[in-house]
C-alpha cells in the first residue's frame, strides 16, 4: 500500500502549475495494478468555498470537473481529509497509469486544499 498527502493552497483565478495535485509524487505513475481512493477538501470558512477538481486515473476521467467539497474547521475540527469520510474518487488504474486531479480557483479569494491517495496493490505475482 502507498499514500501520498498532499496540501497547499490557490489564489483568485489561478490552477496548479502543473496541473496536479500528484505531481512529483513516487507514486504518481502506477507501479502496479492498484486500486486508488482519492479524498480531496478545501479548508476554509463555507464563504470561501468553489474550487474545482477534475480526476483522471491514467486516460480514464473518472470525475469531470467539480466543485471540492469544504470542511470548514471552525464548525468541524478538522482540517485535513479523513479517511473514512471524505474519499471522493474511487478508481482503478495499471502499470504506468498517471494519478491526476486538477484544481482551478475561480473565487474572489485564496483557498486552502487537503488531499489525500490511498493507493492499494491488486493482483500480483504467480502462486507458488
Amino acid at each position: 500500500m502507498a499514500v501520498i498527502g498532499r496540501t497547499g493552497s490557490l489564489t483568485t483565478g489561478t490552477a496548479l502549475s502543473p496541473n496536479n495535485v500528484w505531481s512529483g509524487s513516487a507514486f504518481e505513475l502506477l507501479k502496479t495494478p492498484a486500486l486508488i481512493s482519492i479524498g480531496l477538501i478545501t479548508q476554509t470558512t463555507q464563504a470561501l468555498k468553489g474550487l474545482l477538481t477534475a480526476c483522471y486515473i491514467g486516460a480514464a476521467l473518472i470525475a469531470e470537473e467539480m466543485e471540492v467539497p469544504n470542511v470548514d474547521p471552525a464548525i468541524f475540527g478538522e482540517s485535513t481529509a479523513q479517511l473514512a469520510n471524505n474519499f471522493l474518487f474511487n478508481g482503478g488504474g495499471t502499470v504506468g497509469d498517471r494519478l491526476v486531479n486538477t484544481l482551478r480557483n475561480p473565487t474572489a479569494g485564496t483557498v486552502a486544499y487537503n488531499g489525500i491517495a490511498l493507493i492499494t496493490p491488486v493482483g500480483g505475482g504467480r502462486r507458488r
